[in-house]
């Protein structure tokens, strides 16, 4: 994928991933929480992206009961907002603020 394209294509997730679905992500990981994009990568092989996030959050304890099944369904929320069509392979990793 074109860097410019993928720059884009980060960016946006990030905003649906963090103001779109605040509401959401708030509920799933609490107030303060932030869902950082570090990488989008299509592989050619699988015919798909692989989504490579970080979930920052302050509340650790809350944050693992929904861990991975929160940010797949975030994820899986906003990607059709962004016109895509396959069910995205998702990388993702807590940390604390």
């Amino acid at each position: 994928m074109e860097k410019n394209s993928q720059y884009r294509l980060k960016k946006s997730l990030y905003i649906i991933l963090n103001k779109i679905l605040e509401k959401q992500k708030n509920l799933l990981y609490g107030d303060g929480s932030e869902i950082i994009v570090d990488r989008i990568e299509w592989v050619r092989s699988k015919k798909t992206y692989i989504i490579n996030v970080t979930i920052m959050t302050i509340n650790i304890e809350e944050s693992i009961e929904v861990h991975p099944d929160g940010i797949e369904y975030l994820i899986k929320c906003g990607w059709p907002i962004l016109g895509r069509r396959c069910n995205p392979i998702i990388v993702s990793s807590l940390d604390v603020i």
